[in-house]
């Protein structure tokens, strides 16, 4: 019996999340966006996406591994319309997992009741904002 349990998978794809918000934050103070600190993310997101693929028995993981590393690696867009666009992608792929984690009573992380930002919303709001 394949465990029931997603907590590593989505730590990881958080840790993912966490480089996005973290380049969006960088750039927005100045800095050049710095698109390889992101890629080198892309692994965690491949570990989690297999696992998460393999254990749920649906391949909807690993079309969202396909779709945030063909976002991930798009080019010809500004840096804030490749922020924009890898967040979305990454918002919609951590949804998909969550919500197909829920229907077959996986384990996932609380936050208590409080839902966390999704990426798109933070990276929009730094863009825009240059706070968050």
């Amino acid at each position: 019996m394949k465990k029931r349990d997603l907590r590593s998978e989505q730590a990881k794809l958080l840790r993912f999340e966490k480089l996005i918000e973290q380049s969006c934050r960088e750039k927005v103070s100045g800095k050049p966006l710095n698109k390889a600190a992101i890629l080198t993310g892309l692994p965690l997101v491949a570990a989690a996406a297999a696992s998460a693929s393999a254990k749920l028995g649906a391949e909807a993981p690993m079309q969202y591994f396909a779709e945030t590393t063909a976002a991930a690696t798009a080019s010809g867009l500004s840096d804030e319309a490749w922020l924009i666009q890898l967040a979305e992608v990454v918002s919609t792929g951590h949804n998909v997992i969550e919500q197909l984690a829920e229907r077959g009573a996986f384990l996932l992380f609380q936050a208590n009741g409080t839902p966390k930002d999704p990426p798109q919303e933070i990276v929009r709001s730094l863009l825009s904002n240059g706070l968050l």
